[in-house]
């Protein structure tokens, strides 16, 4: 099982609460609709931190492979008899960077997708030895290899083609 890791969300319960703090001192007795858009804010932080830490999960569940997030309203399935291929999916990122790697499990007919970047890369390398060791014939590409292989794949730096601008 793979869960979300709280200190790479760190930011989600330190920095990002500022600014419903600094909306509510600033609405501190004259406007009270500072103080609630402060407290939207505030709440809203608290159901994110909430929703990873607690209903956020990446899990084999009998012959499955299940991705559960949302409060656990939102679930993507693919059986593990059909996983053909886990691929590192990489989308472009804000100044010419990349995303973090996306764990891509592919099958016959369906597809679970997991933003990797709340997770500690080490987690899915017992999950990727359960996969493989219910189906042998899952493809992985080379940077989940590297994953398995307990490489650190932290510093690994992917070109992303710019745009024909």
């Amino acid at each position: 099982m793979a869960r979300p890791s709280l200190a790479a969300i760190w930011p989600s319960f330190t920095l990002f609460p500022l600014a419903g703090v600094a909306l509510l001192v600033l609405g501190t007795g004259r406007d009270a609709v500072l103080i609630t858009i402060g407290l939207v804010l505030l709440g809203l932080n608290v159901a994110m931190v909430a929703n990873y830490a607690h209903w956020t999960t990446l899990r084999v569940e009998g012959d499955e492979l299940v991705y559960r997030t949302l409060f656990g309203t939102h679930v993507e399935r693919v059986a593990l008899g059909a996983l053909q291929r886990i691929d590192a999916k990489r989308y472009p990122g804000a100044h010419s960077g990349v995303s973090a790697p996306h764990f891509v499990a592919r099958g016959r007919d369906s597809v679970v997708r997991v933003n990797t970047k709340p997770y500690r890369l080490a987690d899915f390398v017992g999950l990727i030895e359960v996969i493989r060791g219910v189906n042998r014939c899952v493809e992985l590409d080379p940077f989940w290899s590297r994953v398995a292989a307990g490489e650190d794949v932290t510093k690994e730096i992917a070109a992303v083609p710019r745009s024909r601008l």
